[in-house]
């Protein structure tokens, strides 16, 4: 169970940061299913999202967040949790466990990695988990050899714990914190690179004066810098999610 509070959030305002998605591509097929079964009425789990660095960060939900804007809904129903950015990182990779499509190796190995920098790989503070207990933690989405080999490359002291090449406790050591400001900066930056790339495909002036109005109230809400709150009063609750 974890705890997080119920809101509903508006598309527009959602951050899709890839570093949260083990999923090296969406599935395009599923995409459309569910913008059919949402124009239909049909009710889907809400997404899951965290506030990082100021910014609504969606966890858990990449397709339903893409279905729901090609068929032009507003807002979305989401669970807002509050974690340190590593757990909210593993979090965001065990969701996938749980979905019908399957994770390629790439994909595998970038949930590993998530469930190393989360630490639950440890056992204590002074011990780490057998290779085969963490197969297991993974649904046997790769094999204890494997994993040995990818802690190997990846997590050369983790690693070494694993196989008692070095004493207890002297673990893989503190991680550079990320200055989500900063990855925040840099995303908006490459934003707007790509709104220039792409309104130079429009030729339709009634279109593109539609792309320069929406810019123009979106320059007012960054020169406003007011802190992004969800759309409805949160409500406490449990979650079953993780």
């Amino acid at each position: 169970m974890t705890d997080g509070t119920r809101c509903q959030v508006q598309l527009a305002d959602l951050v899709l940061d890839e570093s949260y998605q083990v999923r090296h591509k969406l599935n395009a097929p599923a995409i459309g299913r569910y913008a059919d079964a949402m124009r239909s009425g049909s009710e889907f789990p809400s997404i899951v999202i965290a506030k990082v660095g100021g910014a609504p960060i969606v966890l858990d939900g990449f397709h339903r967040v893409y279905a729901a804007r090609r068929i032009g809904l507003e807002a979305l129903p989401a669970i807002l949790v509050e974690r340190e950015d590593d757990e909210l990182r593993w979090l965001a990779a065990e969701a996938n466990l749980k979905h019908g499509v399957p994770l390629n190796r790439g994909e595998t190995r970038k949930l590993l990695s998530a469930y190393v920098k989360a630490g639950r790989h440890r056992l204590g503070k002074r011990r780490v988990k057998s290779s085969r207990d963490i197969a297991k933690d993974l649904h046997g989405l790769a094999s204890h050899a494997t994993i040995l080999k990818w802690m190997k490359s990846d997590f050369p002291s983790v690693y070494r714990q694993m196989t008692d090449r070095r004493p207890e406790g002297t673990g893989e050591g503190g991680l550079p914190e990320v200055d989500q400001e900063e990855v925040r900066h840099q995303a908006a930056l490459s934003a707007i690179d790509r709104l220039k790339a792409e309104s130079r495909g429009i030729e339709d002036q009634a279109r593109r004066g539609e792309v320069i109005a929406y810019l123009r109230t979106a320059l007012e809400d960054i020169e406003q810098a007011l802190p992004w709150e969800p759309l409805a009063p949160a409500e406490a609750l449990e979650t079953d999610g993780f």
